[in-house]
């Protein structure tokens, strides 16, 4: 049997004693009247690893969810596909010729369940005004898309699409249609997506306009990630100081995800697995904290990411001018740059303006330019493209910096990385 720290503190996962509700965003109450409305596609949007999937698995139970991922659906016939697949039909239209299915949930028949499937006819045949293709015709997405629809319209079943921003554009244009359809026919659709992707789904149709209903996440303020730690700790009956509470909330970024795994790690690192018999004060120093700090950034790994920021773009000719800074290290602009992004306090968000004051106060003497640093960070942007073109882990638009994954700002601060990169560089010497 598991240790209850890890019913407590679920990073990767859906948590029950440290599930909670923001009672600023509302976004169950939002949900659940989403839910309630016909023929509506439902949008929900917000930074990465700020809890949308836990919200969905939450609020509707996880045999009525079908999940479909959107970095494996190149068109509508995939995504149709994928739900026959959940839901235990056949993947191929020559399968589906001549059966009559009982789908179910997890290998559970459903009440709601019983696909019939059109029997073989002739290509060019109507069914229904749906045109039945043959085995040799390429118009398979139309039997699926009506398959889907004998199945779950009507049914409390959701499909649930996440990461549709990872789509590419012609995809989007093809299935967003699809949706709008199936929608209409009474299937509950369910799209999740990054802020800056969130109107993806209404650009590839403008047709939904009016149809979709959006819920809106941002990243979680220190005090609602206070509140995981403070509910598992007590469930584990265990005090810890509101100082090292806060301590952890900071650094958390904003992530409930990560939240989750630092309490845990934190729990693991003073050998907490289970509920103590006496409620009493645990103190944690500040080895023990860096010590939780480390065994959480293993948990994810930037550090080729890391390392191709920090040797910056090519350039032939000239050498970079290097600086010293106070961490004892020297180098260039984007060491200077790595080194100012993990300056307290912690943040995602950085305008132009801070960038160089962190700069500036991380030389011992003289520091980058702003024509440099301005620079630098275009070509950082380039760089974090070039590793993930659909998702970069952090953007430079208009004067501003923007780290769009708490997991990667996480590691670049606690982890050993960039000391590494500076030991290796000094040894090369």
């Amino acid at each position: 049997m598991a240790d209850f720290v890890f019913e407590v503190f679920i990073p990767d996962g859906t948590p029950t004693h440290t599930y909670v509700k923001r009672a600023e965003e509302k976004n169950e109450e939002k949900l659940a009247a989403a839910l309630d409305m016909p023929k509506m596609v439902i949008s929900i949007s917000g930074p990465s690893k700020t809890g949308k999937t836990a919200l969905v698995d939450t609020l509707i139970t996880t045999d009525r969810i079908i999940p479909v991922s959107g970095q494996s659906l190149h068109s509508s016939n995939e995504l149709w596909q994928s739900v026959m697949r959940w839901i235990g039909g056949p993947e191929e239209v020559e399968k589906i010729k001549n059966r009559v299915l009982k789908a179910g949930v997890a290998g559970k028949a459903s009440g709601e369940a019983g696909v019939i499937f059109a029997k073989g006819k002739a290509e060019g045949e109507i069914n229904g005004g749906i045109e039945v293709a043959t085995a040799t015709s390429e118009k398979y997405g139309i039997e699926f898309f009506e398959a889907v629809v004998r199945e779950l319209s009507g049914s409390s079943f959701v499909v649930f699409l996440d990461d549709f921003h990872y789509i590419s554009e012609e995809a989007q244009i093809d299935i967003a249609k699809s949706i709008k359809a199936i929608a209409e026919r009474g299937v509950r659709i369910c799209i999740a997506s990054v802020p800056h992707k969130s109107d993806d789904m209404v650009r590839a149709n403008d047709e939904l306009t009016g149809r979709i209903v959006s819920i809106l996440f941002d990243y979680w303020t220190v005090p609602e990630l206070e509140i995981i730690a403070k509910t598992g700790f007590e469930a584990l009956d265990v005090d810890i100081a509101p100082e090292m509470i806060k301590q952890i909330a900071t650094e958390a970024l904003g992530s409930p995800q990560l939240m989750q795994s630092l309490c845990l790690n934190l729990c693991l690192e003073k050998g907490i697995r289970n509920k103590r018999v006496l409620e009493r004060r645990i103190d944690v120093t500040d080895a023990e904290y860096r010590a939780a700090l480390e065994r959480t950034t293993l948990q994810t790994d930037y550090s080729r990411t890391v390392e191709k920021l920090h040797a910056g773009a090519k350039e032939r000719g000239t050498q970079r001018k290097e600086f010293k800074f106070k961490d004892g290290s020297a180098g260039d602009v984007y060491r200077a740059i790595l080194l100012a992004l993990i300056e307290n306090p912690p943040r995602l968000s950085f305008d132009y303006d801070e960038i160089m004051k962190r700069i500036k106060n991380i030389c011992t003497d003289e520091f980058p330019v702003g024509s440099s640093v301005q620079l630098a960070l275009k070509q950082m942007d380039g760089i974090a493209k070039d590793i993930k073109r659909d998702s970069p882990i952090l953007e430079w638009d208009d004067d501003k910096l923007e780290i769009t994954n708490p997991y990667f700002m996480f590691y670049l601060r606690s982890s050993q990385k960039i000391s590494q990169i500076h030991k290796g560089r000094s040894g090369m010497v």
